[in-house]
């Protein structure tokens, strides 16, 4: 990253050790070569040891240069070396967005043969990304709930019983245990068992090494649906401890940072200068007791990235504080305002999608007294025992609806937000794109303004270049874990449609898949239900390895990259639950596809972002390939007020 100095990338590596099969007589060094004759040998140190476990680290500046760099690096001289690569000085970084990095509990992995984290290496040849952006849920640790004693016991227990057990030395002992080597299994060697089976993710390993990350958490790198209970549920003493245990795990492998969970001493803690990347919460959060960690980085000449931690301070009413926001807020104007316009786009890293069809009847439904003898039921095991969950006896599926921006108790703080950010686009001329995860589905929520044509009396769109509304919500997920059938996406497109923000914005979903991957025609053209991740290029740097990239100044409307789209050839469609209107069942050869025509066409400018949704054909094939939907993200160029914007403001 360039946040630091505007011609130094900066960060770190880190590995993990056994202590009784290493010899650690010297402490481990780092070789580091650069194709550009950079080289450089640096001691680790050692932030953490526990349970036979030592963690080593190095702090790693490369001086950039007019050229793209391959770095080349070695511990001990002794262990394989691994490569990644730095931007050249005026180039923007090529990004990864991807979340949902593991299976669920009731999930088959068997049923995947192939791994999409195989795919990224194989567009990391051409591609060369410099970073990799993990939106939350890099790791699944729900399996804590069956590979432990203690803490198995409290998820068992009585449901009014649960708030008086205590916080004993054996679960906290326990719980540190499993997920310190539920990491190591995950991250080091990328394997993972359920109750269903287990997996071996090769490339996901490969991937971390490879690929420079920076990494927000979500309830999953905890436990399902932390934050999003009731205050009861949240403050008992175990459900704490875990949310506390867990955040130290989170920081300490996703963001090679040791934080003091205990609140006491800081005598096994070495970390003793925060790095400037952060952006520390205004106070501690409520369940965690740790300050929220939000995170800037530039990415490069024309990208900026803030990743929002909405995970830290959440409550079932609330998201972050709003001394927080201001925070993160300050930090964002100031690094807009010292780049004097260099930063063209703004990537804004969040956990769930804020522009994505509405639930609200369903949470009214789900809590509603009526269905309160069928929860009473649900809770002794007579009816329906996986209706309700295993922490406070609720309707299982209401953390999923209370995690959601759209909810009832966030909808007021969720406007709050987005206004600002229509705000800042306004104010600096940067363009601001959501990034987020969570639904294990593919799709694009869209803000955008909307406007009054006084001659002939209907709407129409404020061109997307010069609008400061137009603001895509990316989804991207799940990279690993498994989609929800096509009834269910058709059934969340169903409940799509224009939603008015306020008298000056609509938002909705993008049409972007007109066909499936295999060719053929789908009726639900907004979301998709596969395994997906996300490449975003700036069209400069796409086109000097792609043949689809857009020409500069081409109109190119949203949907399959490219011209030629085409499948595997032998991949055999599924019956869709109507989200597909032809081909069910049938063999597809190389189906022509175009774009969705509802779409406006977007012009191709060289500072325009290439964002790709990299879709999964076959699961049953071990190549992970993917096909790719792209939409042009240009960059955001204001015109003078006309009068038409006075009407529209005058008319409120």
């Amino acid at each position: 990253m360039r946040d630091k100095a505007a011609d130094v990338w900066r960060g770190t590596i880190m590995i993990c050790t056994e202590d009784m099969s290493s010899d650690l007589s010297t402490t481990p060094f780092l070789t580091i070569t650069s194709t550009n004759g950079f080289q450089n040998t640096l001691e680790a140190k050692n932030i953490l040891s526990e349970m036979g476990i030592s963690f080593w680290r190095w702090s790693v500046e490369i001086p950039m240069t007019n050229e793209e760099q391959k770095l080349h690096y070695r511990i001990n001289e002794e262990a394989a070396a691994a490569s990644f690569f730095v931007p050249a000085l005026e180039q923007s970084m090529n990004v990864v967005f991807h979340s949902c990095n593991g299976f669920s509990m009731g999930v088959d992995p068997s049923v995947f043969n192939g791994s999409l984290w195989t795919d990224v290496m194989k567009e990391h040849e051409k591609a060369h990304y410099h970073v990799m952006l993990g939106g939350g849920d890099q790791i699944y640790c729900d399996s804590v709930k069956q590979y432990t004693e203690h803490f198995k016991e409290w998820i068992e227990a009585e449901h009014g019983h649960k708030d008086r057990i205590k916080w004993t030395p054996e679960m906290r002992d326990e719980l540190h245990r499993f997920y310190l080597f539920h990491y190591m299994a995950w991250f080091g060697a990328g394997f993972w068992r359920g109750p269903k089976g287990s997996t071996q993710q090769t490339n996901l390993p490969l991937a971390f090494a490879s690929i420079p990350m920076i990494n927000i958490f979500d309830d999953h790198d905890i436990i399902d649906g932390f934050g999003s209970y009731p205050e009861k549920t949240m403050t008992g003493p175990v459900f704490g401890g875990i949310g506390r245990v867990a955040y130290k795990y989170y920081m300490l492998f996703q963001n090679q940072t040791l934080v003091d969970i205990e609140g006491g001493a800081r005598d096994n803690l070495t970390d003793d200068v925060e790095d400037p990347s952060w952006v520390l919460g205004a106070k501690t959060g409520p369940y965690i007791h740790n300050r929220s960690r939000s995170i800037y980085a530039r990415l490069g000449k024309s990208i900026a990235f803030h990743g929002l931690d909405c995970r830290t301070e959440r409550k079932i009413d609330q998201i972050i504080t709003r001394e927080t926001y201001q925070l993160n807020f300050q930090r964002i104007e100031k690094e807009l305002a010292a780049a004097k316009g260099e930063i063209k786009h703004l990537l804004l890293m969040i956990g769930v999608p804020m522009a994505y069809p509405r639930l609200v009847w369903l949470e009214r439904l789900l809590t509603s007294p009526l269905l309160a003898p069928i929860r009473y039921l649900s809770r002794r095991k007579v009816v329906a025992a996986g209706l309700v969950n295993e922490f406070d006896g609720r309707v299982e599926i209401l953390d999923d609806l209370d995690d959601h921006w759209c909810a009832q108790r966030h909808k007021k703080e969720r406007n709050a937000l987005v206004e600002r950010l229509f705000e800042l686009a306004q104010k600096y001329s940067v363009r601001i794109t959501i990034l987020s995860g969570d639904v294990h589905l593919a799709g694009i929520g869209r803000f955008y303004t909307k406007s009054l044509n006084p001659t002939k009396h209907h709407k129409v769109s404020v061109p997307v270049i010069n609008d400061h509304r137009n603001m895509l919500n990316v989804i991207s997920s799940a990279i690993v874990n498994t989609p929800p059938p096509d009834t269910m996406a058709d059934f969340l497109n169903k409940r799509n449609k224009v939603h008015h923000f306020d008298f000056k914005t609509d938002e909705n979903m993008v049409s972007i898949f007109p066909c499936d991957v295999d060719g053929s025609h789908r009726n639900n053209k907004r979301l998709l239900p596969r395994r997906n991740w996300c490449s975003i290029i700036e069209l400069d740097n796409l086109q000097k390895f792609d043949p689809k990239a857009a020409r500069i100044g081409e109109n190119r409307r949203p949907g399959p990259m490219g011209p030629d789209f085409k499948t595997s050839g032998d991949y055999t469609t599924h019956m869709g639950g109507g989200s597909k209107s032809q081909h069910a069942g049938k063999k597809v050869e190389h189906i022509s596809s175009k774009p969705v025509e509802e779409e406006l066409p977007i012009e191709a400018l060289p500072s325009s972002l290439s964002l790709a949704l990299r879709i999964e054909i076959d699961p049953s094939k071990p190549s992970g390939d993917t096909n790719p939907y792209e939409i042009l993200i240009p960059e955001l160029q204001l015109r003078p007020s006309s009068g038409l914007s006075s009407k529209l403001s005058s008319k409120a």
